[in-house]
C-alpha cells in the first residue's frame, strides 16, 4: 500500500529515465516554483518516487511525477521501470504537458520494443498503444512523427508549426530511398511553411503540401499558395432580389443550365464580353 512520507530533496535523483518528460523541464520548475511561493507547497499533490534501481547512484530514490516540484510529500512506491514509465506517461499526459519529440520518443521506443519481441508490426503497434493508453491511429501520428529529422520536431516542440502541418510534411517529403534528401526538405518545407504571413497562408501550404509530389520544388509550392490568394479574390459574393429570382432561372433555363451559381457566371461573362 502506498503512503505519504516526507523525504528530504537530497535522497532523489533529480534525474530519472522513466520519466517521459525530456524536455522543457526547466520552465516548468520555474512556474511551479512561482506557485508555491504564491500559493505554499502543494500539500494535497505529492510528488512519486520509487527506491532507486541503481545501487551506485549515490541517491535512496528516483522520481517518477512531480519532477517538476521535488518539494515534499511525496508517495514511495516499489514499482517496475515500465510502471513507472506508464505512470509518469499518464500524468503528464492528462496534464497535457508532452512535447512532440517526448511523444514520438516513447511511442518509437514501444513500438521497437515489441518488434525488438518478435511481434508483427500492426501487433507492436497495437501493444504500444495499450501500454500508453491511446488509439492505434495515434500511435501511427506518433510514429510518422518520428520520421521527421530533429530540427522540425523542435519547431513542433516550440509550436512554430502545429502537428498537422508537421504531418503534412512527413507525407509530402518522406522517402525512404533517399533519407538525406528527404530528411532536407523537410526541414526546408518546415521554414518554408512556419514563414507563412498568415493563417490563410499556412492553410493553403499545407494544401500545397498535400496535392503536390515531393518532388516539387519550393517555387512551385510557392505558386501554388498564389493560386489560392488569387482565387480568393476572383470570388464575389452577389445577392439576388426576391423578385429577379425567377428572371435569374428562366434565363439560366434558356440556356440549358439549372445551377444557380453558373447561371449567374455566364451573366457576368456575357454581359463583360458585350459591355
Amino acid at each position: 500500500m502506498s503512503e505519504i512520507t516526507q523525504i528530504l530533496v537530497s535522497r532523489i535523483d533529480p534525474k530519472s529515465e522513466v520519466n517521459v518528460r525530456r524536455l522543457g523541464i526547466e520552465d516548468n520548475v520555474e512556474q511551479v516554483k512561482s506557485s508555491i511561493q504564491k500559493h505554499g507547497y502543494w500539500r494535497d499533490q505529492p510528488i512519486v518516487v520509487r527506491p532507486h534501481p541503481d545501487p551506485e547512484s549515490g541517491f535512496e530514490f528516483q522520481h517518477i511525477t512531480g519532477q517538476c516540484m521535488l518539494e515534499i510529500p511525496a508517495v514511495v512506491e516499489d514499482i517496475s521501470d515500465e510502471e513507472a514509465i506508464q505512470r509518469s506517461w499518464g500524468e503528464n499526459e492528462h496534464r497535457g504537458e508532452l512535447l512532440m519529440s517526448d511523444k514520438t520518443y516513447w511511442a518509437n521506443y514501444f513500438y521497437n520494443r515489441y518488434r525488438g519481441d518478435m511481434h508483427e508490426t500492426r501487433e507492436a503497434i497495437e501493444l504500444a498503444a495499450k501500454f500508453l493508453n491511446v488509439t492505434v491511429d495515434t500511435v501511427r501520428d506518433y510514429l510518422g512523427l518520428a520520421l521527421l529529422p530533429e530540427e522540425v520536431i523542435k519547431m513542433a516542440d516550440s509550436k512554430l508549426i502545429t502537428k498537422d502541418q508537421a504531418e503534412a510534411i512527413m507525407k509530402n517529403t518522406h522517402d525512404p530511398s533517399s533519407f538525406d534528401e528527404s530528411q532536407q526538405k523537410m526541414i526546408e518545407r518546415a521554414s518554408w511553411l512556419q514563414q507563412q504571413p498568415s493563417r490563410e497562408g499556412r492553410t493553403f501550404a499545407v494544401e500545397a503540401l498535400n496535392e503536390l509530389t515531393h518532388d516539387a520544388p519550393i517555387e512551385e509550392l510557392n505558386e501554388y499558395v498564389m493560386e489560392k490568394f488569387e482565387d480568393i479574390k476572383r470570388k464575389v459574393d452577389i445577392v439576388i432580389p426576391t423578385q429577379l429570382y425567377d428572371d435569374l432561372l428562366n434565363w439560366g433555363e434558356r440556356r440549358g443550365v439549372e445551377d444557380k451559381s453558373i447561371i449567374i457566371n455566364l451573366m457576368i461573362a456575357e454581359t463583360l464580353r458585350d459591355g
